[in-house]
């Protein structure tokens, strides 16, 4: 299996012809709502900067980033994906529904600062994924094996229903037990995702860089990626009652040990085309992003953004970019290296060399909070430029 039939069915022959785009594609919807979704997240931000209002809407800021707009790229990408690789039934309506209609409940109750509905609506969007994953990779019909990785996947789900359980509890006890709150807050906002780089990435990386086929599971491989997942999950409760440095060491470790080996990213890139470069260096930023927090915990926020920017970001959209001109027949644009996509990688870096500015230069606060939502807003407009015109076709067109 090559890497474009991992990510791609181009042809109406492997799909129902009756069922509509929308549902056999997701994405076509998805992709684009978390681009304005993302903006909705760094709007504060430029407000903020140019002097516009005083109001510091962080929690709406990580919320909109994490939940809206990069649960958009996932969710587009999984219900896209999985009905390729297990040969079942595409998204129904209702799914389709729901993960458009979540993330944008989760955006308008979050900046209207109600917490609890914000969290009710991503559980409901995330639930909705997770029943779709498990009814179709338990289908009968379904084909191809589980991935070993996937068990990453699961994870991050029941991470998902779990958080906003823990947040809430957390916050109605009392001080005594925010520290369950901080749990919550930081499995939703870091947990979930990071598990999805992992579960997701061992398998589409190696394919998306090298045309590498799926390497089949080795004995006692899902026990391995439960182990790791379990432990990574558990640093979210070291960090908050043992040692923060440990925790973010922990989880360094774990996500290393689990991305780097089944994707294999001591090899670098050998297919044409920046963007699988891009997604290359983003999967290293996982692990290493951890690396530096645990090694200078002064600057957690800060270096946290090599997490968030630097492998969250750049991931799903290199991967949503391939997706996106791959099935408009488009994918070998791409391997010439346009401009847009060293636009879309270069403004990514800038964003976060100013968000992590932001932290070491206080006194030019503004300015650096400023350059870094701009340089984002433009890798995402150097990112529609290319794919937007491609999520307009049908595929073969």
């Amino acid at each position: 299996m090559t890497s474009e039939a991992l990510l791609i069915v181009p042809s109406r022959a492997a799909a129902d012809a009756r069922v509509p785009l929308w549902r056999s594609e997701p994405y076509r919807l998805l992709f684009p709502l978390g681009v304005l979704l993302s903006w909705a997240g760094v709007s504060p931000w430029l407000l903020f900067a140019f002097g516009l209002t005083e109001q510091w809407l962080s929690v709406f800021h990580a919320l909109a980033q994490v939940q809206c707009f990069l649960t958009c790229m996932a969710a587009g990408f999984l219900f896209t994906m999985i009905p390729r690789r297990t040969a079942t039934q595409p998204a129904a309506a209702w799914e389709v529904g729901l993960g458009l209609v979540a993330p944008l409940g989760t955006a308008v109750f979050a900046f209207r600062e109600h917490w609890a509905a914000s969290q009710l609506f991503w559980a409901a969007g995330m639930a909705t994924v997770l029943q779709f994953a498990l009814r179709r990779f338990g289908a009968r019909t379904a084909k191809g094996r589980v991935p070993a990785s996937f068990v990453w996947v699961l994870l991050a789900f029941a991470m998902a229903l779990i958080a906003p359980v823990l947040a809430g509890v957390g916050a109605a006890g009392g001080e005594d037990r925010m520290w369950l709150h901080d749990v919550g807050r930081n499995l939703a906002l870091q947990g979930v995702l990071a598990s999805l780089v992992v579960g997701v990435g061992a398998l589409i990386v190696p394919h998306l860089t090298r045309g590498d086929a799926p390497s089949e599971p080795r004995r006692f491989a899902h026990a391995l990626h439960l182990a790791l997942g379990l432990v990574f999950a558990g640093s979210f409760f070291v960090e908050q009652l043992f040692s923060a440095p440990l925790a973010h060491a922990l989880r360094a470790i774990c996500t290393g040990a689990a991305l780097i080996p089944a994707a294999r990213l001591w090899r670098a890139p050998s297919l044409p085309g920046l963007h699988r470069k891009i997604a290359w260096l983003a999967a290293w930023a996982l692990p290493v992003g951890y690396a530096l927090v645990a090694l200078f915990p002064a600057y957690r926020k800060a270096l946290l953004h090599v997490v968030f920017i630097g492998s969250f970001g750049a991931l799903s959209l290199s991967i949503a970019l391939h997706v996106a001109l791959t099935h408009a027949g488009r994918g070998q644009s791409l391997d010439r290296r346009p401009w847009a996509v060293g636009a879309f990688g270069g403004a990514l870096v800038l964003s976060l060399l100013a968000r992590l500015l932001f932290d070491f230069d206080p006194p030019h606060l503004r300015l650096w909070l400023g350059a870094g939502a701009s340089c984002f807003v433009l890798a995402t407009l150097a990112w529609l430029g290319l794919a937007l015109r491609s999520m307009r076709v049908a595929p073969d067109a």
